[in-house]
């Protein structure tokens, strides 16, 4: 069953099991809200979950676990996950402001003028269902994060050696969100623009051919741009000039070896690497001799480990022999990231987990 649907179709069965529980609890603390006479086993009654409500109560949380686990195992949004978790806490915590506080209170202070052992049996009563008592606890923090996380900063980590040596795998990562503007949650739409990517930027984003995970990549042409790259010499040329890669050293590690030169785009002086074998051939090369123009609102991105990047040189060529559009009616559909797929600019490692534990030597700025 796709995803989506599991998502939904979970969200649903949880918000109409929470609102059983509400319900149930609304209309018990209703019926003795009234009520003179107290004594300890009937306050203890009108508080204690019934049994029918412990079991919602635990469904509840089996179906929570299954949308976080859907979340991870499938790639799925997590900012959706987010949002949803957000939004829920917070009308959990509204309406128990706005319809059970007050009855909670009237039965309490009811009691606590008939019962002499009113401030014993208080303590040990939750007066709370696990939802709403769940929910005034996260609430703050879910919101807390979704705000930052939606329009300020949001952590990633590198899956891949696609952006080495800028990047190494198991980097973590601070993507400012607002660089480029305020965008809705979620969707991702910009709301208030307030800059453009630059040539040499790192951004992260999600790329045309599987626009549900997230991919980070260093922007190379910017719309209006005519971007060329030799696939033999491995040479990029932008607007028919070619790009100098100065020669710094030679190096390598566990997965290969290298030849390390540094390169300018705009302002930008970054690193970057090329297979010491010599250039690897791809099936799905696309971009013709004579270039490519990057349409208005898209951007050309490609990888510092120029060898070993799936990015703009290859998505095309991938999208037209999928689609068996060998005359390409798809108008280089997969051949550049939009605007609107950028989630932000990464500007910043922080941690790098090694094996077992974290380690902070990598951590300042990204080129």
């Amino acid at each position: 069953m796709n995803v989506i649907v599991l998502f939904w179709a979970s969200l649903a069965m949880t918000l109409v099991l929470g609102l059983a529980i509400f319900v149930r609890h609304r209309r018990r603390l209703a019926l003795v809200s009234e009520q003179m006479d107290w004594n300890r086993e009937q306050l203890e009654t009108v508080f204690a979950p019934s049994l029918s409500e412990r079991g919602m109560g635990y469904a509840l949380l089996v179906l929570l676990l299954a949308l976080i686990w859907q979340t991870i195992q499938q790639s799925f949004d997590f900012a959706l996950l987010l949002a949803v978790a957000t939004a829920v806490t917070g009308l959990v915590y509204l309406a128990d402001v706005l319809l059970l506080r007050a009855l909670r209170r009237t039965v309490l202070a009811s009691a606590q003028q008939t019962m002499p052992d009113f401030d014993a049996v208080r303590e040990q009563l939750n007066v709370e269902p696990g939802l709403i008592e769940n929910s005034r606890s996260f609430f703050p923090v879910l919101l807390l994060v979704f705000v930052l996380r939606s329009f300020l900063f949001e952590p990633f980590q590198i899956p891949s050696g696609s952006m080495k040596p800028t990047l190494e795998i198991g980097d973590f990562i601070i993507v400012n969100r607002f660089t480029y503007g305020l965008r809705m949650p979620v969707t991702n739409d910009v709301m208030i623009p307030l800059s453009l990517p630059e040539r040499g930027d790192v951004i992260v984003f999600r790329p045309p051919h599987e626009p549900s995970k997230n991919f980070i990549k260093r922007v190379i042409g910017l719309p209006g741009d005519r971007v060329q790259y030799d696939y033999g010499r491995r040479e990029l040329s932008i607007n028919g000039v070619a790009i100098d890669a100065v020669f710094e050293q030679r190096e390598a590690d566990s997965e290969g070896r290298y030849t390390l030169y540094s390169e300018q785009l705009g302002d930008i002086e970054h690193e970057l690497y090329l297979n010491q074998s010599g250039p690897n051939r791809h099936p799905h090369e696309w971009l013709p001799a004579a270039g490519v123009q990057v349409p208005e609102g898209k951007f050309f991105v490609m990888g510092d480990n120029r060898d070993a990047s799936h990015d703009s040189r290859y998505w095309e060529g991938q999208r037209r022999l999928e689609q068996r559009d060998f005359s390409n009616q798809g108008n280089n559909a997969w051949g550049f990231v939009d605007e609107n797929a950028i989630l932000g600019e990464a500007v910043a490692v922080w941690m790098t987990w090694k094996g077992w534990y974290p380690s902070f030597s990598r951590a300042g700025a990204i080129d």
